[in-house]
């Protein structure tokens, strides 16, 4: 209990030293140079004021560092899905109004023609594939370029780092990234006094129907089942292998996340026959992630509230927070938002997890 009160002093304290409001932005230099995860510096003549952003995640990162969606001209639709879905769509209704006609075929190609219709600043993009940024250079447009592997939160910061650079809220981007890194650092000083033995089998699942896919080696949602004490039985698979549900069986998972990607329930999982020796079923440890600014399962702004969400579940006798101010806490700093209890509970997809084990740890008190 003490330590979770000195970490609430800690956090009230450091956000409101950040300003719980939407500072100014940085100082407008005559020429801002970017360094990129391509390595490649890119010159903008100010901080870009139309953006399109390709990466999912990136167009709720903006946002919240930006305190709007004014500068985003054009977005991924699994971006605007996010929004639609989530709890942004209450913070910024105005953003169900920007394009999300930026790919076109594969997950992350560009579509020019929609591009040079939007007439961007800056393009964000996944460093690959190489040729759909090539594309959208020889197009006359400038590129900021990302990376997503190797998934680690050295990575996701130097690309929220760049994105912060970019809409020229750098004091901002860092005060959030300093608060991550307390809580990262946080949870790994209790996490390494836990036993190999006591870190439970743990099982991610991005989509559970029609087959399951799990979350393997090399993906960030490895990185937060490690972080917050756990093993993950899927580590020998990589990304996007579609399973049967006797693999699931064999593995035998003491804990299944299942994403917000999809629409399934933990429901479906515990009441589905063929899967009720599975230890997580079996003791109903099958929790459905949150879905806030954006969903909880890869590296976001949100990161640090679902790192606790997940060390919470993972081992309730270790992790003593309180998630429920926290998240208050957060989202006045993200978002000049005064987060209501009703609020908190769907985020926390309340009505989907209600009837899985400990769940009751973030109900009123």
């Amino acid at each position: 209990m003490l330590r979770a009160i000195s970490t609430l002093h800690a956090i009230t304290l450091q956000l409101s030293l950040a300003c719980s409001v939407f500072p100014p932005g940085d100082a407008i230099a005559a020429e801002i140079n970017i360094k990129d995860q391509r390595g490649q510096i890119v010159r903008l003549q100010r901080p870009a004021e139309r953006i399109v952003t390709i990466p999912i995640p990136m167009a709720s990162v903006v946002m919240a560092l930006d305190g709007g969606s004014r500068r985003i001209v054009g977005m991924h639709p699994s971006a605007r899905q996010s929004i639609e879905e989530g709890f942004l769509r209450r913070i910024y209704p105005e953003a169900l109004a920007i394009r999300s006609d930026v790919t076109r075929g594969g997950v992350f190609t560009p579509n020019l023609e929609s591009l040079l219709q939007l007439r961007p600043d800056a393009v964000i993009q996944w460093t690959e594939p190489a040729e759909a940024i090539n594309a959208v250079e020889r197009a006359g447009l400038t590129v900021v370029a990302l990376i997503d592997s190797p998934p680690t939160q050295e990575i996701h910061e130097r690309n929220v780092t760049i994105i912060g650079e970019v809409i020229g809220q750098s004091v901002r981007t860092q005060a959030l990234l300093a608060e991550q890194r307390r809580v990262n650092a946080e949870i790994e000083t209790i996490a390494a006094a836990i036993p190999e033995t006591a870190r439970p089998r743990a099982l991610y699942l991005r989509a559970y129907h029609p087959a399951p896919i799990p979350g393997g080696r090399n993906i960030y949602q490895d990185y937060w089942m490690r972080l917050v004490g756990g093993r993950n039985v899927a580590d020998s698979v990589g990304m996007n292998i579609t399973l049967n549900l006797e693999q699931v069986i064999a593995w035998n998972p003491q804990i299944i996340f299942l994403g917000a990607f999809e629409n399934s329930s933990p429901a479906e999982m515990l009441s589905n026959p063929a899967l009720a020796h599975v230890d997580a079923v079996r003791d109903r440890r099958v929790y459905k992630l949150p879905h806030g600014g954006y969903r909880w399962d890869p590296a976001s702004h949100e990161s640090h509230l679902a790192w606790r969400w997940a060390a919470m579940l993972m081992h309730p006798g270790r992790f003593h927070f309180d998630l429920r101010q926290h998240a208050r806490d957060v989202y006045r700093f993200l978002y000049s938002y005064d987060l209501t209890d009703t609020d908190f509970e769907q985020i926390l997809q309340m009505p989907l997890n209600h009837a899985s084990a400990g769940y009751d740890v973030f109900s009123r008190r």
